[in-house]
């Protein structure tokens, strides 16, 4: 089966590529001392959650009977691997530091922070763990699926998504070490705090058509509900009835569909994605792996400056500097043997040679 091109595709993950890269330059710059970025930090994390999103609405949308044969060797190669080689690496960093400040052994430190992060998803890589968890849901349960009522299957997804985010933002953590633990990080992992973005994406995958005519139907709700739901949640935050700035909020299962909605609406809009957001969504996962390792050294040359950066120019040295520095990482990386399995592939783009022509019609035939 030929691939189809998705174009929206393009700009709903760069978006949500630079909503992360930004929410992470402003933590750096900004340490968590500003009121009003923490808020802007609150809407930002939608980016996570989209990712869901996309993997679930391409699988659904390209393959909607069966799987291709290559399916788990390709995700293996080059989605797993890099998530235990990134693990393992982050692992080193992590006890040379202790190493250095603390004067932890070296080996004992490695291996502490080795387990957790492969078996635990204890870093920033947790996300590829809970993607695979769907390829599992997506390989067992499609035939289900695809038979179930939409609105009965994503209500119930909804409930679970609400109920187990709510538990966990709202009831104090089991005064352990682990409990503490399981409430501040593990409780991130199981794919239960991201069911309803991935019954969403299937089911909007899978009926395309009826999907865009929605988005045209609803066209002013789509456009008004994130200020609204944004403003709910900026409340929230404020009020600190929820007072953490995570995609892990229980508010933002709201937030961040509305956001999709919205860019992928807008998407439709346009009659060719620019160049610029099609580059970024092709390196978009070398750009999620990589940017924090180069965060974390411009933040150590900074503070080893004699004098002072306002914040607001810090955040954009950051967040260029990291975007271009995994960009240019992410190239030489898939120009090297074996460097594709550290960093992952660049994606296709809008002129990929192994994307059919056929694509391009059914994009016109959708959209009129």
């Amino acid at each position: 089966m030929p691939k189809k091109l998705i174009n929206e595709i393009f700009l709903l993950r760069s978006i949500s590529c630079l909503s992360i890269l930004l929410l992470h330059s402003l933590a750096r710059a900004y340490a968590d001392e500003n009121h009003t970025i923490n808020l802007l930090r609150v809407l930002l994390t939608f980016g996570t959650p989209t990712f869901i999103f996309i993997s679930e609405f391409i699988l659904a949308r390209s393959y909607p009977h069966e799987l291709p044969a290559h399916f788990w060797s390709k995700r293996l190669k080059y989605i797993m691997v890099p998530y235990i080689l990134f693990g393992t690496f982050y692992a080193l960093l992590k006890a040379f530091e202790a190493s250095i400040s603390s004067g932890n052994n070296l080996a004992g430190s490695f291996g502490h922070f080795l387990w957790r992060h492969l078996l635990l998803g204890d870093y920033h890589g947790y996300f590829i763990l809970v993607i695979f968890q769907f390829y599992l849901l997506h390989f067992f349960f499609h035939k289900y699926l695809k038979m179930w009522k939409p609105p009965l299957v994503m209500g119930i997804a909804l409930l679970i998504n609400v109920a187990y985010l709510g538990f966990f933002n709202f009831v104090k953590p089991y005064p352990t070490d682990i409990g503490v633990y399981i409430w501040e990080k593990f409780y991130w992992i199981p794919f239960f705090g991201w069911l309803f973005y991935f019954t969403l994406a299937y089911y909007c995958g899978r009926n395309f058509s009826l999907f865009i005519s929605f988005l045209n139907k609803n066209a002013k709700w789509i456009i008004i509900s994130p200020l609204l739901i944004g403003s709910i949640c900026l409340y929230l935050f404020d009020s600190q009835i929820i007072s953490s700035i995570s995609s892990k909020r229980v508010d933002m299962v709201f937030f961040t569909t509305s956001m999709i909605l919205l860019i992928y609406y807008i998407a439709t809009k346009i009659s060719k994605v620019p160049k610029i957001f099609v580059w970024i969504s092709q390196y978009s996962f070398g750009i999620y792996l990589i940017h924090p390792v180069f965060l974390a050294v411009m933040y150590l040359v900074y503070n080893r400056l004699s004098f002072e950066v306002y914040p607001s120019l810090m955040t954009l040295f950051y967040f260029i500097g990291s975007l271009l520095l995994s960009c240019a990482t992410t190239f030489v990386l898939n120009k090297i043997p074996y460097g594709i399995y550290f960093a992952g592939k660049i994606s296709i783009g809008m002129n990929d040679k192994k994307i059919s022509s056929r694509s391009v019609l059914d994009r016109k035939t959708i959209h009129g």
